[in-house]
């Protein structure tokens, strides 16, 4: 198990691990649609509030129904909220409509985090041979084409040996995982 926080580092391996991470955590947030897990969730809570199951639900439930979903919406926004269903949607809000209302709050709830999705593919980037692990050359060969930063083979080395839990040498998707929500 890595201990970051507890080791004193040097402030270049400090820098090399951060560089290992930087294009998954930089500026560049990864966009995407609600996950099916996420969709569920919207369809169980909305299912709670459609009483007469017509598949309608009122503007005062959707207050409501936000709240039991712990978003904590200002009286504005139920107002603002409220004007755009009773203008556009008739009053009441289908589940199609709740979702669009919804998938903003969602995603920019999840939006610093980093899906498995996400850390398959940045895994396969490192992973150059397809053969579950990445190597030293593997990661130096990623830094130079995600980053184009030429890093020292002793820093690769330290990289590797920090995230590699096992002591083979190597970095297994499991100790990817680790280093990357470690940073």
């Amino acid at each position: 198990m890595m201990h970051l926080a507890a080791e004193k580092k040097s402030p270049e391996k400090e820098m090399s691990l951060g560089a290992a991470c930087i294009f998954l955590r930089g500026g560049k947030s990864i966009a995407r649609g609600l996950a099916d897990d996420e969709i569920d969730e919207l369809r169980d809570a909305f299912n709670e509030f459609d009483k007469d199951k017509d598949g309608l639900i009122s503007c005062k439930d959707l207050g409501n129904l936000m709240r039991t979903m712990g978003y904590m919406p200002t009286e504005m926004e139920l107002i603002e909220q409220s004007q755009i269903i009773n203008m556009s949607l008739g009053g009441k809000v289908d589940f199609d409509d709740f979702v669009d209302l919804m998938a903003p709050k969602l995603l920019a709830e999840t939006a610093g985090m980093i899906g498995m999705k996400e850390l398959k593919d940045a895994f396969k980037e490192f992973d150059a041979d397809g053969d579950g692990t990445i190597t030293t050359e593997e990661l130096r060969s990623a830094m130079t084409k995600l980053m184009g930063e030429h890093m020292k083979r002793k820093e690769i080395d330290a990289i590797v040996k920090e995230a590699d839990d096992n002591g083979d040498g190597t970095v297994d998707f499991e100790e990817f995982v680790k280093m990357m929500s470690n940073k």
